[in-house]
């Protein structure tokens, strides 16, 4: 197996693992998951309309339809 499908593998097994844990309500793995993900990627995965609110957590300037 590749580099590059081992990591695949690696995604997709932690994907499955995240789902049963939400499934029995345990949030706590992703929380911590989430943890080491940088704000900037964070605030990106959600709709453009909500970064906004998130501005002071990124020394960027995110455009926002007030601006």
């Amino acid at each position: 197996m590749s580099e590059k499908e081992l990591k695949e593998q690696l995604i997709e097994d932690v994907i499955d693992h995240v789902k049963l844990d939400m499934l029995h309500g345990d949030y706590t793995s992703i929380d911590e998951l989430l943890g080491f993900i940088p704000n900037k990627n964070l605030i990106g995965f959600l709709p453009e309309e909500e970064w906004g609110k998130y501005k002071s957590l990124n020394q960027i300037t995110w455009k926002t339809e007030e601006e």
